[in-house]
């Protein structure tokens, strides 16, 4: 069986070449498989392409079946999990699930085992790194530079004469995968086989063979695969033969070219006022004309739809590095369809101008909300609150982290839904692992809203995300900061004693302990004594759990109810006064 594949993407953009063969040698059926796919357009862009090889165990009913259905199904289903999720992650899920499937074709009458088992190996090649995930005793070598080497490691025993596999798809409901990241490099190329091949033919001639794709035709792919199938037979193979050979023709950062792109193709937009049009919308107002960007709100003259129209500022013109925060705020949000998170549209393909079309939100900041709601109740701080988490375990589940939770980029519509606005500073771990951005060397967001182990070693997570929506709780509750202020303005603490948490009863004295003992534990400045998911906030937000009863029963009198303390002092103090007068008088 010949596979042949010449991938041609656009200029300085990933490009590959694939070409296998694979032969059932002197068996009966065919037990190997392999599948590789490079797709067009962004999805070969953001994800990149994936190869795919396996053996199936021959001593299993259906080796076939397994082979075949990790490899395709891998293969297809990588291209189907969202592009802002880690290559890891994505592969991750893939091989759990194919995994729990093939370990459930159990045969009852063969004492229970499953009849599915393959080894798996694959190469996921996304903008300039390359992904390896291994299971069993297929393998991928590498030939860089004149070196070749095995870059995967065979989990296989021998035991007697028979050599036996530790670790396979299907065998275990747990599966063990050997994940490797590599850097890429043009002319970088890459074999593929399973044991059929090499185990009968040697590294050294693998190598040859593998050198004569470093230049010359194409079509020497799919003949090469085939001339090292059949040295591996000419050496007495007992097994099916497979061989998949890779290329590297060209490298990129799709993320970073296509910001360039339109960085240097996109033109910075006028600033507008009602009545003017930009590229078929039509201005209806100006709602906000700020430092960094302005918003308008805008009528598509096609279609008469009402969007919000967001374009940066002039001040930042020669800033590239703020230009491509805009554009990545336009890619994030279209990534988001979510009730509580604004969404983006699609720029038109043939637009001039840099701008966002966004889902026009006519309402009010929460921070104005604040303003006109000094002291809500607990069920109006709810009300604003679940919704807000419910858009950030949106952004978690992707792989994101908002980074700049404050009120100004919380809004409240005139049906009083939430929706959490301003992307230009999330984080996304697929554009991470590739570099496809470039890093901040300080923290972004608002200084009185960062969570501390961000101040401290910009490093980021979840956890740094609730920290920044419980001082908003806090602030919304009391109109104050949790913490007191440091000492002079660009204070960076060095340490998390630092952070001095106030008490919100000081604030609110009307407020229940347990809300007290939920926003402290949420503003924990060390990260491990803070909760750990949303969830378990929010439930905590809603009721005391028993942790907290427990908490709340063992703290002092002091702390547990303030006004009682002192009054109940002042009371002692006074009575005390009174024995000293009636002692001194006699």
């Amino acid at each position: 069986m010949f596979a042949y594949v010449e991938v041609k993407q656009l200029a300085n953009s990933l490009r590959l070449t694939i070409g296998g063969y694979s032969s059932q040698g002197i068996k009966i059926e065919n037990q190997d498989a392999f599948a590789a796919w490079h797709p067009e357009g962004i999805i070969g862009e953001t994800k990149g392409a994936a190869i795919a090889i396996a053996d199936g165990v021959s001593a299993c009913k259906k080796a076939k079946e397994a082979s075949n259905t990790c490899v395709t199904s891998f293969v297809q289903d990588y291209f189907q999990t969202p592009e802002t999720w880690t290559v890891k992650k994505s592969i991750g899920k893939i091989l759990n699930g194919l995994n729990l499937w093939c370990n459930g074709q159990h045969d009852y009458q063969n004492q229970g085992h499953s009849q599915m088992l393959t080894t798996f190996s694959s190469l996921v090649a996304k903008s300039t790194t390359g992904f390896i995930s291994h299971v069993g005793d297929s393998r991928i070598y590498r030939l860089q530079d004149g070196n070749f080497e095995q870059l995967t490691s065979d989990h296989a025993a021998v035991y007697g004469n028979a050599r036996h596999l530790t670790r396979a798809m299907g065998a275990e409901p747990h599966l063990d995968v050997d994940f490797l990241k590599i850097d890429l490099r043009r002319g970088d190329l890459f074999l593929l086989s399973t044991d059929g091949v090499h185990d009968f033919v040697s590294n050294k001639q693998l190598s040859e063979e593998l050198k004569r794709c470093q230049q010359g035709d194409k079509m020497l792919f799919e003949a090469t695969a085939k001339v090292v199938v059949d040295q591996a037979l000419k050496n007495n193979s007992n097994d099916n033969l497979t061989c998949v050979i890779v290329r590297i023709d060209d490298l990129s950062d799709p993320n970073i070219d296509e910001q360039y792109q339109q960085l240097t193709r996109l033109a910075m937009p006028p600033a507008l006022e009602a009545g003017m049009k930009l590229e078929g919308y039509r201005v209806l107002q100006t709602v906000f004309n700020g430092t960094r960007s302005s918003l308008y709100k805008v009528v598509d003259d096609k279609t008469q739809q009402v969007f919000g129209l967001k374009t940066p500022s002039q001040h930042f013109a020669d800033d590239p590095i703020y230009l491509a925060g805009f554009l990545r705020e336009e890619w994030v949000g279209q990534r988001l369809n979510h009730p509580n998170i604004m969404g983006i549209h699609h720029r038109p393909d043939d637009a001039k101008f840099m701008y966002h079309v966004c889902e026009f939100i006519d309402g009010l900041t929460l921070r104005q909300w604040m303003l006109d709601n000094p002291t809500p109740s607990l069920s109006q701080v709810r009300q604003i609150i679940e919704p807000t988490i419910s858009g950030l375990r949106i952004m978690q589940r992707q792989e994101m982290r908002h980074r700049d939770i404050k009120p100004e980029n919380i809004m409240i519509n005139s049906l009083g839904e939430v929706k959490l606005i301003d992307f230009g500073t999330v984080y996304v771990a697929a554009l991470e692992e590739t570099d496809g951005y470039e890093a901040s060397d300080t923290p972004v967001g608002s200084v009185h809203y960062i969570a501390p182990e961000y101040h401290m070693s910009n490093n980021s997570s979840a956890q740094s995300d609730l920290f920044s929506l419980a001082v908003v709780v806090y602030e919304l509750l009391t109109g104050k900061l949790p913490f007191k202020p440091f000492p002079y303005k660009d204070y960076v603490p060095t340490n998390y004693a630092e952070w001095e948490y106030i008490s919100v009863r000081k604030i609110r004295p009307d407020l229940p302990t347990w809300i007290d003992l939920t926003l402290k534990k949420a503003l924990q400045p060390n990260p491990k004594h803070r909760y750990e998911a949303y969830s378990e906030f929010w439930h905590d937000l809603n009721k005391p759990s028993s942790d907290l009863k427990a908490q709340q029963r063992s703290q002092p009198l002091i702390e547990k109810n303030p006004v009682l303390f002192w009054k109940g002092l002042s009371i002692v103090l006074f009575i005390l006064i009174i024995v000293q007068w009636i002692l001194l008088s006699h």
